[in-house]
């Protein structure tokens, strides 16, 4: 181990032990459990590795899709937020040349608008006395607005019920936390079946109307159209058959004011959590052969398939957070086979409307430590491993997958760094935010990689990535004069490991180019705002000058990396990545 590393480390115990004495906050506790757990087995450290990752430039293996470009979250009016309009133009920068895609819940809640960790509303549908809707576009036409400005694109999801429409209305609001853990989400009013389900299309029909009239006929029925989330779990109060109902009217609703909007879901999640597998068969066999309950005919229309694919997480025996990439693949397996077995349906676009390495984005890890690597570099190489092997996995059953969802954006009015699953804290990026921007970089033809320390899909498939080495991978773009190799080290277990000497060979590039290569990097000690704040102390409430270099910390370290002549042929250099992290290497002429 480096003595510089060594004395960095001293260096941040020291200020996070300071902090706690004398603040004694939860934050500081996990911050300083974090510091350990990256110091500590420093000492143990194992030799460092070497991999050779082999680019060839002139084998086109596909098109590389933008999956990464949709992203959601719980609490609708967040959008509105200063930190939800500060994401939103950030992520805007990273649209070209497909919109960044956004899926929110509550769209149809009732209440005031005011946030909660798991809870928003809008107030669209009240009754008045006699029983006759009341619509009221306010709230919901703000939250559109901001999700159809330039770069930016609704996922439309119409949930959950409103307090005059449900058919168990009181109590309708779950117990709501402001800042802490939301120990209750999913109870109350909200999250039952209507008590009129044509007072629910009726619901539908006057909203897509409004929305076409508001943005065009031709903007809206360009946005994906579905009903309520994970119907299978707590989240959706009634039975398979009543949610098929629920389904029926809706698709009828939207299909009549619309007949080339895309509707589809259900939506449902993890197998193992609330049998999601057996849900999303009798889903598709009802959309298949099922009487229609809107129509009375056969069958329900889908333009579209939809599902959610998490990890898992846990802190291990010497207390290090434990990822689990195998449990997200496998949810992904089981789902694609369910779709290839019904032909009417394997050719529709596939969307993973929630694909997280855990469940609960609104539960920070100052209650629950598991989660701490939503903070790290660990979350950054964990997206860039994942997101890489979703299109393959699902590609090997002859299905189409168009986007998934990162179930990650922004909080409003929470502290500093407390591990909520967020792309930002307070206006500053995290790590996995850049890897989203290294994301954006790459162009779209997919160019053949092969890595000598890779996890083959199906080795994941069976352990996870839990060996002695991490994994070491790539993926590889062709652009106009340039080639770029997106580098990931990745491993499910936290806290240092050893470093790979990576050696690049690139084939069939331009003979006789001047090659100018550089670097952007993300690991614990570069783009890393957490790193810094530690370094700090862990203040939360930083001066204007400390908050002034978190943002300067956060951003996407590059440098160059000299330059090379392809007149004598293959190109190669060397490249050191350190565990839980991710490299964008440009070379261009």
């Amino acid at each position: 181990m480096k003595k510089t590393d060594c004395a960095r480390g001293q260096k941040r115990i020291r200020s996070l032990t300071t902090a706690f004495l004398h603040g004694g906050n939860v934050v500081a506790v996990i911050a300083l459990l974090a510091a350990f757990t990256l110091f500590v087995p420093a000492v143990r450290a194992q030799t460092d590795f070497r991999v050779t990752v082999d680019v060839d430039a002139g084998t086109t293996v596909s098109e590389l899709r933008p999956i990464w470009n949709y992203f959601g979250y719980d609490e609708a009016l967040t959008t509105l937020t200063p930190e939800g309009q500060h994401l939103l133009n950030a992520l805007k920068q990273m649209s070209a040349p497909e919109p960044i895609q956004v899926r929110v819940h509550h769209l149809l809640t009732s209440g005031d608008g005011s946030l909660a960790l798991k809870w928003s509303s809008t107030n669209v549908y009240t009754e008045d006395e006699e029983g006759n809707p009341v619509y009221d576009w306010t709230m919901m036409d703000q939250v559109i607005d901001a999700l159809t400005e330039p770069g930016l694109e609704p996922f439309v999801q119409a949930g959950f019920m409103p307090q005059d429409l449900s058919s168990a209305p009181d109590p309708y609001t779950p117990t709501l936390v402001q800042r802490g853990l939301p120990r209750d989400m999913v109870s109350g009013g909200a999250f039952y079946p209507p008590k009129d389900y044509k007072k629910w299309e009726q619901l539908i029909e006057a909203w897509v109307r409004h929305s076409a009239e508001r943005y065009g006929e031709e903007r809206a029925s360009s946005w994906l159209w579905e009903p309520w989330n994970e119907p299978e779990s707590p989240y959706w109060k009634g039975t398979p058959e009543e949610f098929f109902m629920l389904y029926d009217h809706f698709a009828a609703a939207v299909k009549r004011v619309l007949p080339n909007a895309r509707v589809g879901g259900p939506h449902v999640t993890d197998p193992g959590w609330r049998n999601g597998d057996v849900f999303m068969r009798a889903f598709l066999e009802h959309c298949r052969s099922g009487t229609n309950a809107a129509t009375g005919g056969t069958g329900a229309p889908l333009d579209f398939i939809a599902f959610h694919a998490k990890g898992t997480t846990r802190i291990d025996e010497q207390g290090r957070v434990e990822m689990n990439l195998r449990n997200q693949l496998t949810t992904i397996q089981t789902y694609s086979e369910i779709i290839a077995d019904f032909p009417e349906f394997s050719a529709l676009p596939i969307y993973i409307g929630e694909s997280d390495p855990e469940g609960c984005a609104g539960c920070p890890a100052t209650h629950d430590p598991e989660r701490g690597y939503r903070l790290t570099s660990q979350f950054a190489a964990y997206t860039a491993a994942a997101f890489m092997r979703k299109q393959d996995l699902m590609a090997r059953h002859g299905l189409n997958l168009q986007g998934a969802v990162s179930w990650a954006f922004t909080f409003h009015d929470q502290p500093w760094f407390n591990g909520l699953r967020a792309l930002t804290t307070n206006e500053v990026a995290l790590p996995v935010f850049n890897t989203f921007k290294l994301f954006s970089r790459l162009d779209r033809q997919r160019i053949a990689v092969s890595s000598t320390s890779d996890y083959d899909t199906d080795t994941i498939l069976a352990e996870g990535v839990r060996g002695a080495h991490g994994d070491v991978h790539a993926v590889a773009t062709k652009g106009a004069n340039r080639i770029q190799v997106l580098l990931w080290h990745y491993h499910d277990v936290a806290g240092y490991q050893p470093s790979a000497t990576v050696s690049l060979q690139l084939q069939g590039l331009p003979v006789g180019e001047q090659i100018h290569i550089t670097e952007q990097r993300i690991d614990e000690g570069h783009s890393n705002a957490y790193t810094a704040w530690l370094e700090m102390g862990s203040p939360q409430e930083p001066t204007e000058e400390q908050i002034k270099n978190l943002h300067a910390a956060a951003e996407i370290a590059e440098r160059p990396l000299g330059q090379q002549s392809t007149s004598t042929g293959p190109l190669s250099l060397d490249i050191s990545l350190p565990r839980q992290s991710v490299s964008l290497v440009t070379l261009s002429w």
